[in-house]
């Protein structure tokens, strides 16, 4: 199916405080400018034919998978992610010239110069953590199996996971007692609807994306709110961080068909589920489990706060994609 991207897949949120003390680690994989136009066609990430052993990839998520013994030497902020990924991109290319027999001693000297001021290590630990660099890329992407022409490759599964589906009994126990719209709520409402009528205009994304980047910051901590309301006795974010892909998703992106919140063809939720969701979102295989309550959870808030008369044809859609996006985390790192 094709799409023409609007805008920036995601943009990282500001962390508050209680954010950067969570186990739970979730990354937006950025790509490119909004001015760009992004096509894809074809199977998901699960039936692009990866050999046994292996798993599909995006490029830039495939940058980041090799770039994790780096980003493990470094606190993890906005400006150590940049420069981790600097030298990244520089081992890879490297790498890249080793497999096909380029090597160039002054290059390498000037990377593990790099290395050192990046990563503050001696020569020694340079020159272990460059060849370390150089032989997992083809270690991770073995060039002999990857897909000629694609924008997609093969990584190696380092590890095999377990995935087991969200425990609704033991993880959700939530008041049913409805409650009412506040003001802010009411606020809120306004704003979804008023993006939802430029949508269905045929509005160019520049003359929303005001209006789209703080609904999406509003949504989370209304909805948040709504969690700890509920009674919610887990961290609440563990919920509210799943709903800026999925309004990226239904938002940022041009479909189709007119999408909105209200309004999803159950074609949108197998997309997003067994593709966008796991191209643009890097997070540990357990966590991706949380997408299905989370959105069952935001359609019972919007309904409650008067967005939608009823979410129960929407959770139904949900429900019936939530076994096959269990087996599509099967297939991916199991």
């Amino acid at each position: 199916m094709a799409k023409k991207k609007k805008g920036e897949t995601a943009k990282r949120r500001a962390k508050s405080k209680h954010k950067t003390q969570k186990k739970r680690k979730l990354r937006l994989v950025k790509s490119r400018a909004k001015q760009d136009i992004q096509i894809s066609h074809g199977p998901g990430l699960p039936h692009l034919g990866a050999p046994e052993g292996f798993r599909s990839i995006g490029m830039a998520q495939a940058m980041m998978e090799y770039a994790k013994p780096l980003m493990e030497l470094v606190e993890g902020g906005e400006e150590d992610l940049e420069g981790t990924m600097q030298a990244a991109m520089l081992l890879w290319n490297y790498a890249l010239s080793v497999e096909e027999g380029r090597e160039n001693r002054k290059i390498e000297k000037d990377i593990l110069k790099a290395i050192m001021g990046s990563f503050g290590l001696d020569k020694a630990a340079a020159r272990a953590l460059f060849a370390k660099m150089i032989e997992r890329r083809s270690h991770l992407f073995p060039p002999d199996i990857q897909p000629k022409g694609s924008p997609f490759m093969f990584i190696r599964k380092e590890v095999r996971h377990i995935i087991r589906p969200f425990d609704y009994d033991i993880l959700l126990d939530l008041s049913d007692e409805i409650i009412p719209p506040d003001n802010k709520d009411k606020a809120l409402v306004d704003r979804i609807n008023k993006l939802d009528s430029q949508i269905s205009a045929g509005a160019d994304y520049d003359k929303y994306e005001r209006l789209f980047f703080p609904l999406k910051d509003e949504c989370q901590a209304r909805f948040e709110r709504w969690l700890v309301d509920k009674g919610l006795t887990q961290d609440p974010t563990l919920f509210s961080d799943c709903l800026s892909i999925y309004l990226d998703f239904v938002y940022g992106y041009m479909h189709d068909d007119i999408v909105i919140l209200k309004s999803i063809p159950d074609i949108y939720f197998v997309e997003f589920f067994e593709d966008f969701l796991l191209r643009k979102m890097m997070a540990e295989p357990n966590e991706y489990v949380y997408w299905p309550p989370a959105l069952k959870l935001f359609y019972r808030f919007l309904h409650e706060k008067r967005y939608l008369e009823s979410p129960d044809n929407i959770i139904e859609e949900i429900n019936n994609v939530e076994p096959y996006f269990i087996q599509v985390l099967i297939k991916q790192f199991g």
